[in-house]
């Protein structure tokens, strides 16, 4: 984990708010690229939910900012910028390379599915590693809402599918 074990609610509220813009971004294109009027609305609500999230994240701040201070600024600042350069959720270059490959819709609801799981263990890593009970707050909530958008993603893929 790096040093993230070491993060403040406040730290980990920061770069989680990275997450949720590249979320909006992803979730905003695929709802004008998918093919399936069922796809385009569940990636248009999932974009509305991390606008929904950005915002609480932001009413967050407060409550841990208080006496907060980034005591591990070289560690953290790094980490918050991996969250813009190494996308977390792929870019618009990249969505674009997948629809010229032919993706489809159950391929791009895959794709958001792996996205949303993989923070979500990675929020929970974090809950376990946090040294603090304000970052394992935080880690918590987050970490409960990439499982909920997993679950709604699933889902939506398994109509789709034909799953029962």
């Amino acid at each position: 984990m790096s040093g993230i074990e070491d993060f403040s609610g406040f730290e980990v509220i920061r770069a989680a708010m990275e997450v949720e813009k590249q979320g909006r971004q992803f979730y905003s294109i695929l709802s004008t690229k998918a093919r399936n009027e069922l796809v385009r609305e569940i990636f248009s609500l999932l974009a509305q939910d991390e606008i929904a999230h950005l915002k609480t994240l932001e009413s967050m701040v407060s409550k841990y900012q208080d006496g907060a201070f980034w005591e591990n600024e070289e560690l953290f600042l790094p980490y918050l910028r991996r969250f813009s350069s190494e996308r977390v959720f792929p870019s618009v270059e990249r969505i674009e390379e997948l629809l010229k490959s032919g993706k489809d819709d159950l391929q791009f609801l895959e794709l958001a599915i792996e996205a949303e799981e993989k923070f979500a263990d990675f929020f929970r890593l974090a809950v376990e590693n946090s040294r603090t009970s304000d970052g394992r707050d935080a880690f918590a909530w987050l970490a409960d809402e990439e499982n909920r958008h997993a679950k709604i993603l699933q889902d939506r893929r398994d109509k789709l599918s034909g799953k029962p």
